[in-house]
């Protein structure tokens, strides 16, 4: 015998399969102007009612799926971590768009009180508009997500109002305009209605900031993680600062008098942001302080095939991350964090693993850094601890890991070195630059003389010392 959900689920996918076979003819491009606007419309509709369902089903997986019901939660029975995971294996959606689809279903969804009765849902205006196909998806996801925080501080009849004005805004029309308003509109009316119910708050404006602070996880798209940053201002002062401690020209560390040679940076301003917190974040990670995970500092694992790195081809990927990494990105990773050799047979197993080569150890960089000082490019004011150390004759070409053949770059010209045009050449052990084509006022390769290269302070000094003195 069939039970009622069988069957609701046998219905909707009929009609699932017949919106399919009514659109599959369908060539938008043959249609006049105002069908393609009235086609869109009623697809929108379409969407709606679909959408509430999706919001419907979310929302009681994830009340069947809460914390308090232990190993009897309907996810831990499927055996996944949380309703999120459940639902992206059935779903296949982002587990951000589950997490919302989640968190409107949970309040547009009847609530039960303790005594087992059916109380109407957080928002009920919005559910009931939701379930007609009237209210969308991202205007409700508006509302609740800006009115739901402030309930326990305006209480439920002043929430109750916001909610019917903002659900009439959307679904429309109203005195106050003839069309209903657009998500984004609808988002704008409520920070207006969250402004009048909750001027000041109960908690302090500090105490907000606190809990609204937070780094957000990274989405990857056009091959950048995009991440989303909220500092307090303390924080974000401090981060400023020390960005602008070496970028600013005037507040760039000297040693000397200013270099003539020093070339002017051709990054935009983001981009040089970009580059100094790189080198921020690797010599934090290389400190000593940072946390060991499995006994070693934290590590970037990136897996690449031989012949795709043999060939200097293809792609590599990084352990937790979505975006396939170049193969210049490869090798700079490589050439400054080091390589290990998987071998894995045609059947998946792992035949062989070589110990980590291709890396200085901590003896030799504490040699080179003292040799060096810095970021060895003129003009650079990456320190040391924030450098990466470049194989100057390149591993892959008989270079060896050793301090005569490594120098320190900062992230930004170790990732270009190759294509910037800057030569590095190593004389007696001492590291020496040319700067490229665009630095030498005409002058030919042969004709530029290689310059030796250091940011130390006692390397500096002692070159002072050796300069002829004018006797008048």
């Amino acid at each position: 015998m069939r039970t009622a959900s069988q069957d609701l689920s046998k219905e909707v996918a009929a009609a699932q399969a017949e919106l399919a076979a009514t659109l599959a003819d369908l060539d938008e491009r043959m249609l006049r102007d105002d069908a393609l606007l009235e086609l869109t419309a009623t697809v929108e509709a379409a969407g709606r009612v679909v959408d509430a369902l999706r919001l419907k089903t979310a929302g009681e997986v994830a009340f069947r799926s809460r914390r308090e019901l232990g190993e009897d939660r309907l996810s831990a029975q499927k055996g996944c971590r949380n309703g999120v995971e459940l639902l992206a294996r059935i779903t296949l959606a982002s587990e951000r768009t589950l997490t919302q689809r989640m968190r409107v279903g949970e309040a547009t969804r009847p609530r039960t009180a303790l005594t087992g009765d059916t109380l109407p849902a957080a928002f009920p205006a919005a559910s009931a508009a939701l379930r007609a196909g009237t209210l969308g998806y991202d205007s409700a996801l508006a509302i609740i997500d800006t009115l739901a925080p402030i309930r326990a501080r305006v209480g439920d009849l002043n929430l109750e109002r916001a909610e019917h004005a903002l659900v009439a805004a959307a679904t429309g029309p109203t005195v106050e305009s003839p069309l209903p308003f657009a998500a984004d509109e609808v988002r704008g009316q409520a920070r207006v209605w969250e402004s009048v119910l909750d001027p000041d708050g109960t908690e302090p404006a500090e105490e907000r900031a606190m809990n609204a602070r937070g780094i957000s996880a990274g989405l990857t798209r056009d091959g950048l993680v995009h991440r989303k940053m909220a500092l307090l201002p303390e924080i974000d002062a401090k981060f400023e600062t020390l960005l602008n401690a070496y970028l600013n020209p005037r507040s760039k560390p000297t040693f000397t008098d200013p270099d003539p040679d020093a070339p002017k940076d051709p990054r935009a301003t983001a981009q040089a942001r970009h580059d100094v917190f790189a080198s921020l974040i690797d010599g934090a990670a290389r400190s000593a302080d940072a946390p060991r995970i499995g006994g070693a500092a934290p590590t970037v694992l990136v897996s690449v095939r031989q012949a795709d790195l043999d060939q200097r081809c293809g792609s590599g990927f990084i352990e937790g991350c979505d975006a396939a990494l170049s193969m210049a990105a490869v090798e700079q990773l490589v050439c400054a964090g080091g390589l290990q050799h998987a071998l894995i047979g045609d059947d998946g197993r792992l035949v062989s693993l070589s110990t980590t080569d291709r890396v200085f150890n901590a003896q030799q960089r504490r040699a080179i850094t003292l040799r060096d000082g810095g970021c060895i490019i003129p003009g650079c004011t990456i320190p040391a601890a924030w450098s990466e150390i470049h194989h100057v004759i390149a591993h892959r070409d008989g270079g060896e890991t050793d301090v005569c053949n490594g120098v320190l770059l900062c992230w930004f010209h170790h990732r270009t070195i190759e294509t910037s045009g800057w030569q590095i050449l190593m004389i007696d052990g001492v590291p020496h630059v040319k700067p490229p084509p665009w630095l030498r006022n005409g002058r030919s390769d042969a004709d530029t003389p290689w310059r030796r290269s250091t940011k130390s302070r006692t390397q500096l000094a002692d070159l002072l010392e050796r300069q002829p003195v004018l006797v008048e």
